[in-house]
């Protein structure tokens, strides 16, 4: 019997969601949507793998065959799989020195990158349509682009970034990054500390504010996936989801949780409507 883990990574720098992850060492098996499965090898760049022993976890481990990929992917456990990137890269607020964006997490140790480009980016490349109903934003410059400048003004100037490592009451202890103070290196923070979803919601300006939120709400369906959302927050965002139904069909099987749900399955026949017009 092949030793897999299964869990759950977010995509982020722009935020683009969750993968679910079956994970044999080596190799890795991801999706998007609980459907189509693509496996990626994490060292070496053989295109085949031979059937061996196992042992030991993360990159100790040896490697597996095709076949035993196919019965982990086939008989996986029920989704989502549990949340597993508890390593996280975090932009921090240059006035406290406590997290602001959250720009990079992984699952295990080995893969906590250096940090070179602290740069909180809102969007991939194209997406021009995010907009916050009723706001009107400073010169009128577009909404992402005041919501980008917000973010990384708030860490300027010298921008600092720093791995923490979340134990699972939320507590994270700080670890290495860019341009940490000597204090930062080991210190614990408690899970108030850190942003519940992607940001920090807390501004003094309106614009931020409203900016921020918008922002959250426009990721709706995406961040209904996340564990360990607090219920109120989890109402708010099945609310905002519900007005972007198409985003619900890439997202629905991986939520773990879900408080409407008659008006879930209204949302989500609303969305398959749409895409027959």
């Amino acid at each position: 019997m092949y030793p897999f883990d299964y869990y759950t990574v977010r995509r982020l720098n722009p935020y683009l969601g969750i993968l679910q992850v079956i994970d044999a060492g080596k190799v890795r098996v991801y999706s998007s949507e609980g459907k189509t499965w693509r496996p990626r090898r994490v060292a070496g760049s053989e295109r085949f793998w031979p059937e061996m022993d196992t042992g030991g976890n993360g990159y100790g481990r040896a490697e597996v065959s095709k076949n035993a990929l196919a019965k982990a992917i086939e008989h996986h456990p029920p989704l989502p799989f549990p949340v597993g990137d508890r390593f996280e890269l975090w932009l921090l607020r240059k006035a406290t020195g406590l997290p602001l964006a959250l720009l990079n997490s992984c699952h295990w140790p080995q893969d906590m990158a250096a940090v070179t480009d602290p740069t909180w980016r809102a969007f991939p490349p194209g997406v021009t349509d995010f907009e916050v109903p009723g706001l009107a934003t400073t010169r009128g410059a577009r909404h992402q682009n005041m919501l980008e400048w917000w973010i990384n003004d708030a860490a300027r100037p010298l921008p600092a970034a720093q791995w923490f490592q979340r134990d699972s009451n939320g507590r994270g202890k700080g670890l290495d990054g860019l341009r940490i103070a000597p204090q930062w290196q080991g210190r614990i923070l408690p899970a108030l500390a850190f942003p519940e979803l992607l940001l920090d919601e807390h501004w003094e300006s309106e614009e931020a504010a409203r900016l921020v939120q918008g922002y959250h709400n426009w990721h709706g369906a995406l961040l209904l996936a996340h564990g360990n959302l607090l219920r109120n927050t989890r109402q708010r965002l099945e609310q905002a989801a519900r007005k972007r139904p198409d985003m619900l069909l890439e997202s629905h099987l991986m939520l773990p949780e879900v408080l409407d749900s008659e008006a879930l399955k209204i949302a989500l026949v609303a969305a398959r409507l749409m895409q027959t017009l």
